[in-house]
């Protein structure tokens, strides 16, 4: 049992392919924050994922000449929303109720839980999340580390 335990703390799905190869890069470049496209992580605990009219803000009239432009587009003719795959999350055994909002406040940089975006081409887990490096950081930043405030 502890051994499942353990196994729930690490993040799931290091790496989930994605329906649209999204260029986190390249989007990063042209001096998009990750709150332009993540919507709601500074108010809910869920970052939310962008939706394909925010896409089409740009991409109706940009890059539509870009092969994954072109899939956006697909699914805006077809008035589909882009099955976007989760890429950091915990296991439900680990109990973990994580809350983005909070961490916002707190001006915790999304950095720090998500790596370095402006170099990755695709969505991948780049960091690891563990009890440890979750206490670790909470010691660091002076938060409770009661264990009801991440755990249900």
């Amino acid at each position: 049992m502890r051994f499942l335990w353990l196994i729930g703390l690490c993040a799931a799905g290091a790496w989930a392919e994605q329906p649209i190869p999204f260029p986190h890069n390249r989007h990063a470049a042209l001096g998009l924050a990750c709150l332009d496209c993540h919507s709601t992580a500074d108010t809910r605990a869920a970052a939310g994922m962008p939706s394909l009219r925010k896409c089409m803000l740009c991409h109706e009239k940009l890059a539509t000449d870009k092969p994954g432009v072109k899939q956006v587009i697909d699914y805006a003719k077809k008035k589909r929303e882009i099955p976007w795959r989760r890429v950091y999350g915990f296991l439900p055994e680990a109990l973990v109720k994580f809350r983005h909002a909070p961490h916002y406040r707190a001006k915790i940089d999304c950095t720090t839980c998500h790596g370095d975006m402006t170099k990755v081409t695709l969505a991948e887990s780049v960091v690891s999340h563990t009890m440890g490096s979750c206490l670790s950081c909470h010691r660091q930043k002076k938060a409770s580390e009661d264990c009801a405030t991440c755990h249900i």
